[in-house]
């Protein structure tokens, strides 16, 4: 079973609707997630896959995820189906999650969550040492990146 590794949670001065097409439009990604030059397939369909085409400090991959929970303008879950960069190499159940919740007409809460486990011993060291912290710093920025694109 997965465990919680990061929770990053923001305040956006848009209404959901606003904020769900930014997340469930393949287009944005790239503007919404470092690393991320390019992506491809469905963001907002149960079951379809995205690949994300990354460039991590020089390393190019890609990395294909499936889209396993969707609600719509409320939650999104991806899981890793697949990827060239090593992380379904170190991370196994892994659950990566949107939770949107309307405050107002023109202001909707997100939350960011990273659910995971560490695939073996040095991993696990790994995900002790840095990797939850910066799993927490990237979903901090992409937060920040679509209450930017949002606002």
């Amino acid at each position: 079973m997965s465990k919680l590794q990061a929770r990053n949670e923001t305040v956006i001065n848009a209404p959901i609707a606003k904020v769900w097409a930014l997340i469930t439009d393949i287009d944005q990604v790239h503007k919404t997630n470092p690393g991320v030059t390019r992506a491809t397939g469905t963001m907002n369909q149960l079951n379809g896959t995205r690949t994300c085409y990354m460039n991590n400090k020089g390393k190019e991959g890609t990395m294909t995820e499936r889209l396993i929970e969707l609600v719509p303008e409320k939650k999104t879950v991806w899981t890793i189906e697949n990827d060239s960069m090593g992380m379904s190499k170190m991370l196994k159940d892994t659950r990566f999650c949107f939770h949107l919740e309307k405050l107002t007409d023109n202001k909707t809460k997100i939350v960011n969550e990273s659910y995971y486990q560490p695939a073996h011993f040095f991993a696990k060291i790994m995900n002790a040492l840095m990797m939850k912290k910066m799993m927490s710093r990237l979903q901090e920025q992409i937060l920040n990146n679509i209450k930017t694109l949002a606002e």
